[in-house]
């Protein structure tokens, strides 16, 4: 068993370059490892991840407006994709908050088990932006179209409860998810782990087909808001820490 911890707990293990570029590196490893048969995902601190590091922002074009196209494909994308292509059982322990891309990488995993004091937000509307690293995706395909517009509009909080009744989660633990998400790893790691691979494959298969294509249609429709007044709303009011002014332009 591997646990890979996302370990910005400063900054709710908010989700920038560096932390982009570990995780692609230890998924990409941990794949090619044969004496690995399960993987367990947890953030230090009290937050599983924050999403993207705002704060950090991102590379200018030369327009003078945020590039987050190339940001999605360099940051997040290859991260992501390690993820979905690791062929052992990944047990995300959802202990803590779980927003934005964070939320998106406790639904790419095979199972997540959620704690009493986590909960899922997708708040790309909050602050003018629409969802990115596969939200659109993961939603429609765990929740159906209907509720999953209606989730990534309002960005609401969603408890373990409610992300149990949804499908969001697989289960929900008493006490800290990391200890259940330890004991079901090792009940997985002595099973028919090639077995596992391979019913990964074909329900994402199924599920969600060519992921890769659909972060690109993602990445091209996000980077269409960055120019908008709402997007530098709702940033300045992300780092100010208050409530956003929107005009819809």
């Amino acid at each position: 068993m591997a646990t890979v911890t996302l370990n910005r707990p400063k900054v709710h293990n908010a989700w920038d370059d560096s932390l982009g570029d570990g995780m692609s590196r230890i998924f990409s490893d941990l794949a090619s490892r044969d004496d690995v048969r399960v993987v367990v995902l947890t953030g230090a601190g009290r937050s599983f991840c924050s999403g993207a590091d705002l704060v950090t922002g991102f590379p200018q074009l030369p327009s003078g407006h945020d590039d987050l196209r190339t940001t999605l494909r360099e940051r997040f994308h290859p991260a992501f994709l390690a993820l979905l292509d690791l062929p052992q059982p990944v047990i995300a322990a959802v202990h803590g908050p779980a927003i934005g891309a964070g939320a998106c990488l406790a639904l790419a995993s095979d199972i997540a088990i959620m704690g009493p004091e986590a909960f899922l937000q997708f708040r790309f509307t909050a602050i003018g932006l629409m969802p990115d690293v596969g939200a659109t995706a993961l939603l429609a395909s765990a929740v159906g179209v209907p509720k999953a517009i209606e989730i990534l509009m309002l960005a609401e909080r969603l408890g373990p409860r409610q992300c149990l009744e949804l499908g969001l989660v697989s289960r929900l633990s008493e006490g800290d998810p990391r200890e259940d998400a330890v004991a079901l790893a090792r009940r997985l790691a002595n099973g028919p782990t090639r077995a596992y691979a391979m019913t990964k494959k074909a329900v994402r298969q199924w599920a969600w087909r060519d992921m890769a294509s659909h972060l690109e249609v993602e990445a091209r429709l996000q980077q269409t808001l960055i120019a908008t007044e709402d997007w530098r709303e709702g940033r300045a009011a992300f780092i100010e820490r208050r409530e956003p002014q929107f005009r819809g332009r």
